[in-house]
């Protein structure tokens, strides 16, 4: 089971065992990390000998010319054994455009799992539970758009209510301990600004509190997560071989 750890923050030590670093941003494009920090990055996985996967976020389409700037430096930074997450649809795009030879792995946010925990008190046929455990890329026709983007890897969230099996041919990544519930553009944090980067930094991480779920909500800028450190049962049976740890609440 492959091992990695997920910041937006680049620390002066990571933990072990690591065998790749997650870096960048999955929910909000103007917390992503500027080309010198990629490249950085970049350089600490070369001096340990780990991979890199660069994250990339669900963005505005104000946030394009940044996107297509970024593609055009990654090839003299990402190396053979590193890969581009790509959160929105129309980076993936892009990147089979601009930078054909990238490896391509699918993001949490698109991966369309049932993820709020007022599952939990559902009364549920096991048909039905099936359903809450699945996501978008259990469909064929799903599977056939990741076949024309080339893509092998899909990331996944630890439902509360458990995950099927992936599809034969499809390999998984399951995050922990932070499982994105919801996600918006409307950030708590942010003025309207039209496109345009923040002025001020993320406020503080805060929980929220339902009468309708015991689970506690962590609200991190714009994206809501609940907390699950319990790793599935027979993880390797679900088509998972790697292993995606936070090292704080993900951006």
């Amino acid at each position: 089971m492959e091992q990695a750890w997920l910041t937006h923050l680049l620390p002066e030590e990571l933990p072990s065992p690591i065998d790749r670093l997650y870096f960048g941003a999955e929910f909000c494009c103007w917390r992503m990390p500027g080309i010198d920090s990629i490249r950085r990055a970049a350089d600490l996985c070369r001096r340990l000998g780990i991979g890199l996967t660069l994250v990339t976020p669900v963005f505005y389409e104000s946030w394009l010319p940044q996107a297509a700037a970024l593609l055009e430096e990654l090839p003299d930074i990402l190396a053979e054994n590193d890969e581009l997450l790509f959160s929105d649809l129309g980076m993936a795009e892009l990147a089979r455009q601009r930078c054909p030879g990238l490896t391509l792995v699918c993001g949490r946010a698109l991966s369309g799992q049932k993820r709020g925990p007022r599952v939990l008190g559902l009364d549920l046929t096991p048909v039905q539970i099936d359903y809450f455990r699945r996501g978008t890329w259990y469909s064929g026709p799903s599977r056939e758009l990741l076949r024309e983007l080339g893509v092998g890897r899909v990331e996944l969230d630890n439902l509360l209510q458990g995950i099927a099996p992936l599809p034969a041919g499809l390999a998984g990544t399951l995050h922990l301990p932070y499982a994105m519930v919801t996600s918006s553009r409307n950030c708590p944090f942010r003025e309207p600004r039209h496109g345009k980067p923040c002025r001020p930094v993320c406020g503080e991480v805060f929980t929220l509190k339902s009468a309708e779920t015991p689970v506690l909500l962590y609200q991190g800028g714009n994206t809501q997560f609940l907390h699950n450190d319990r790793l599935p049962p027979e993880v390797e049976r679900l088509g998972i071989d790697r292993i995606v740890r936070h090292l704080h609440l993900p951006a």
